[in-house]
């Protein structure tokens, strides 16, 4: 039987953000997949745990440039602008993700409950 492994993991960028990356890898054969070398995998917790720590540089990052922009240190206004929405955009994903995981937990209790 033939099984398509896709592995989501992540990648930190140069300027230390987190950018996801994929590798799709094919076990048609039990030889390839002893060739096929396993990717560093982070646990849930680790996973979660670094997206709100990036989710809270992003807020700090755009708290600070709108306080640069109120006393006239800023020059282009643009930078305030995606600053605040990376940051919003960023807590909107990570609050999507706490729902359906409170969502996947109360369906599981009704169904051990």
């Amino acid at each position: 039987m033939d099984r398509l492994m896709i592995d989501f993991s992540q990648v930190y960028g140069q300027n230390g953000t987190i950018a996801a990356s994929r590798s799709v890898y094919s076990t048609q054969h039990s030889d390839t997949a002893k060739e096929i070398k396993e990717a560093p995998r982070l646990s849930f917790e680790d996973m979660l745990s670094d997206s709100i720590k990036e989710v809270n540089t992003l807020q700090l990052e755009a708290e600070k440039k709108i306080r640069d922009l109120a006393i006239g240190d800023v020059e282009d206004i643009s930078e305030v602008v995606l600053a605040s929405s990376r940051a919003d955009t960023a807590l909107r994903l990570v609050m999507e993700v706490r729902n359906k995981f409170i969502d996947a937990y109360q369906a599981l209790s009704r169904i051990t409950g």
